[in-house]
C-alpha cells in the first residue's frame, strides 16, 4: 500500500513538472510575455488591468476601460485585484508583469492537470484521470490560455475542476457540504459565469447531502459572495455579482452580428455615444438600457435571433474554422497562420470527442448526470450572447476527461475485436 502511494506520488509530481515544463517552454519560445514599452493598462489587458490600475491609482474599484468611468462591477474582484498586486510588486505595466503573471497561470494550469487525475478517480475512472492528465498537458489551448492570455480563464477552469472534484467526492456530512460550498461561492466569486449551473449543483448536493446539507452549501456559498453583492447594492444599486449581462446580450444581437463579440460597434470601451450614455446611466441603468435594445430587435426579427443562436452553439462547440475566421493577428490572415489550424483542431477535436465521450463514459449514472448537466448548462448565456473560444475553456478540462474516457473505451473495444 506504501508502494503504491510512493507511486502514485512521483507519478503526480512527474505530471506536474513535465506540465509546467511544456508550458514555460511555450512561453519562451512565443516570446508572449514582451510587452512594448508605453503599454497601458488596457492596451495590455483590458478591463482586469484598468481596474487594477485604478486600485493602485487610489481611485477605488472603477474605471474598466481607462476612461475615467466610475464605480463598477463590470467584473467580480478577484481577478483584478491580483493584477493590482503584481503591477505593485513589478513597477506597473511591462514584461516583468506579464512574465509573472503567465508563470502564475502556468502554475495553476499544471495544478489543474493533477486535479483531472483526482476527478478521473473520484468518477470511478483513473485511467482516464490519468490519461486526461497528460492530455491537457500537452493541449494546446490551455497551453496557449495560460502563457497569451491576461484574462482570469485559467484560473476559472482550475476552480471548476476543483468545485467538480469536491462534488463528485460529496457525501452526507456537513463537513464536505461546507468545503464543497466555500469552493463554489469562491468560483462564484472569481467569475460569475457558472451560476447558470445552479440547478444541475442542487440536484447533486440534494442527492449525495440531502435537504440540510444542501442548506449548509449554498449558506455558504452566499457567504463568501455576500460582501460583493452588499458592495454593489450600496455602491451601484445592484444585488448581484455583475449586472452587465444585458450589455453583452446587445453586443451579440443586431442586424450585424456575426456571433462573435463585436466591441467595435456597441461597447462602451470602443464606441464613445456608448461610453456618454454609459456615464449618463450609470452603469446598472446602461445595462438595463441595453437589455431593451436587445430585446426590441429579438422580438423584430426573431428568425435571425434563433439562426444567431445555433450559430453560436456551433462556434462554442467547434470553433471556426481559419478559412472563414475574418479576425487577424497583426499582419497575419487566420488561414495562413498554422497556430490558428492547430487551436481550430485542438478546440474542435476536444469539443466533439467529450460530448461523444459523456454518451460512452460507462460512469455512474449521478457522474453522468452531473457532468451532462455542466456541458448542457455552462454555455447557456453564450448562446444567447455571443462566443469566443476562451469561454468554453473552463468546461474544457472536463471534456479532456470524457475524451480520455472515450479513447480507453474504443482502446478496449479494439483490442476485443483483434483477438482470435
Amino acid at each position: 500500500m506504501n508502494e503504491d502511494r510512493a507511486a502514485s506520488r512521483r507519478f503526480l509530481a512527474t505530471l506536474f513538472a513535465a506540465a509546467f515544463l511544456v508550458r514555460i517552454l511555450a512561453l519562451v519560445a512565443l516570446g508572449a510575455w514582451r510587452v512594448p514599452v508605453g503599454s497601458s493598462a488596457w492596451d495590455w489587458g483590458h478591463e482586469p488591468a484598468c481596474i487594477a490600475s485604478a486600485l493602485l491609482d487610489g481611485r477605488g474599484y472603477s474605471d474598466p476601460w481607462g476612461h475615467g468611468s466610475g464605480a463598477t462591477s463590470w467584473l467580480t474582484p478577484p481577478f483584478p485585484v491580483l493584477l493590482a498586486g503584481l503591477l505593485k510588486l513589478c513597477g506597473g505595466v511591462g514584461s516583468s508583469c506579464d512574465l509573472a503573471l503567465d508563470v502564475l497561470q502556468s502554475l495553476v494550469s499544471a495544478a489543474n492537470c493533477v486535479a483531472l487525475v483526482a476527478l478521473g478517480h473520484a468518477l470511478g475512472s483513473a485511467r482516464a484521470g490519468r490519461l486526461a492528465g497528460w492530455l491537457f498537458a500537452l493541449y494546446p489551448i490551455a497551453i496557449s490560455n495560460c502563457v497569451q492570455l491576461v484574462w482570469d480563464t485559467t484560473l476559472v477552469a482550475a476552480a471548476l475542476t476543483g468545485v467538480l472534484l469536491l462534488l463528485a467526492r460529496l457525501r452526507d456530512d456537513a463537513r464536505g457540504s461546507l468545503r464543497a460550498g466555500l469552493a463554489f461561492g469562491a468560483l462564484l466569486l472569481l467569475n460569475p459565469a457558472p451560476l447558470g449551473l445552479i440547478p444541475i449543483v442542487a440536484w447533486h448536493v440534494a442527492r449525495r447531502a440531502r435537504a440540510k446539507g444542501l442548506a449548509l452549501f449554498f449558506g455558504c456559498a452566499f457567504a463568501v459572495c455576500a460582501p460583493w453583492l452588499l458592495r454593489n447594492q450600496l455602491v451601484l444599486g445592484a444585488f448581484s455579482l455583475r449586472p452587465n449581462f444585458g450589455v453583452e446580450l446587445r453586443i451579440g444581437n443586431h442586424a450585424d452580428a456575426t456571433g462573435r463579440p463585436q466591441p467595435f460597434l456597441y461597447h462602451p470601451s470602443h464606441v464613445a455615444r456608448e461610453l456618454e450614455l454609459y456615464r449618463e446611466l450609470g452603469e446598472v441603468a446602461y445595462a438595463r438600457e441595453n437589455t431593451e435594445r436587445a430585446m426590441h430587435w429579438i422580438r423584430s426579427d426573431p428568425r435571425a435571433f434563433v439562426a444567431l443562436c445555433a450559430k453560436r452553439v456551433m462556434l462554442f462547440w467547434l470553433g471556426e474554422t481559419p478559412t472563414s475566421d475574418a479576425r487577424r493577428a497583426p499582419g497575419v490572415a487566420p488561414a495562413s497562420d498554422p497556430a490558428s489550424w492547430i487551436k481550430f483542431v485542438a478546440y474542435a477535436a476536444v469539443g466533439l470527442a467529450g460530448l461523444a465521450g459523456l454518451a460512452a463514459s460507462g460512469w455512474t449514472r449521478d457522474a453522468r448526470l452531473i457532468a451532462g448537466g455542466v456541458l448542457l448548462l455552462f454555455g447557456a448565456p453564450y448562446y444567447l450572447s455571443h462566443v469566443s473560444e476562451r469561454y468554453r475553456f473552463p468546461i474544457d478540462p472536463l471534456l479532456v476527461l470524457l475524451a480520455a474516457q472515450l479513447a480507453l473505451r474504443l482502446g478496449q473495444r479494439w483490442r476485443a475485436r483483434s483477438r482470435p
